[in-house]
């Protein structure tokens, strides 16, 4: 039987073998304990001890002796069920912990098609509900099926975790984009179409902002900074608010 669960769950080798050791003999004073684990006298009472604050092993005085007994090991659970709760209560205090650390400064780059669609899939891997994806479409069209099908697929996965996507479109690739895309997917959207001259290829999520280019060589640029990013959808959606919705 492997017993190396018991020291997952934080007992060391001396109180598993005690406890083990106890399971097998029933009641006993420690010198059965001893012969039958082969440890030091002053190694079995200090796991003795531990085992029975932990709750695990109990013991009855007879004249001068101690008799000690194992517990049922259905006390195991509630040994670690005790530990899971003390975890549980501490958690706000760290999560509070993790809040106040230092904001996190990153740059990083992808190189092909195969990377830039691994970052937009991972970017929402574990988005919530409502969270804002905003993002400056591309304002130089493109033809490529295997972005345009990755695109649909993208949208799909935007809708199941119901997303706010924003989306701002150059008058420039509009009969472009209405060619590539359904009008039910642009209108799920909520693409608006502009006449400004914008930065291409910008999608603004959570404090990324990720620069595209799919010409050529496609690559991608993503900055992780909470204040850049909120600089940038404030940017978006000043924009957005004085275009209507297309569909």
């Amino acid at each position: 039987m492997d017993m190396g669960i018991l020291g997952d769950i934080g007992l060391s080798k001396a109180e598993i073998n005690v406890y083990v050791s106890l399971l097998e003999l029933g009641a006993s004073t420690s010198g059965p304990i001893i012969a039958r684990t082969g440890m030091q006298n002053s190694v079995v009472h200090r796991a003795l001890k531990r085992l029975i604050d932990r709750g695990l092993v109990a013991y009855v005085k007879r004249g001068k002796d101690r008799h000690y007994q194992a517990g049922d090991p259905a006390n195991l659970v509630n040994y670690l069920e005790g530990k899971k709760k003390r975890l549980e209560d501490i958690l706000p205090e760290l999560k509070q912990k993790q809040s106040h650390a230092k904001e996190k400064n990153e740059t990083e780059m992808f190189l092909g098609k195969r990377a830039i669609f691994s970052l937009l899939n991972n970017l929402i891997k574990d988005a919530r509900t409502g969270e804002d994806y905003l993002s400056f479409s591309l304002i130089e069209p493109h033809n490529d099926e295997e972005v345009i099908r990755f695109y649909n697929q993208h949208n799909l996965r935007r809708r199941e975790r119901k997303l706010a996507v924003k989306v701002l479109v150059n008058e420039k690739v509009r009969s472009i984009f209405e060619s590539h895309y359904s009008r039910d997917l642009l209108k799920r959207a909520n693409v608006r179409y502009t006449s400004f001259s914008f930065p291409q290829g910008i999608v603004m999520f959570r404090d990324n902002v990720i620069f595209l280019n799919w010409q050529d060589d496609p690559f991608a640029v993503k900055i992780t900074n909470a204040l850049m990013a909120k600089q940038f959808k404030h940017f978006f959606l000043d924009f957005y608010a004085n275009e209507k919705d297309a569909y």
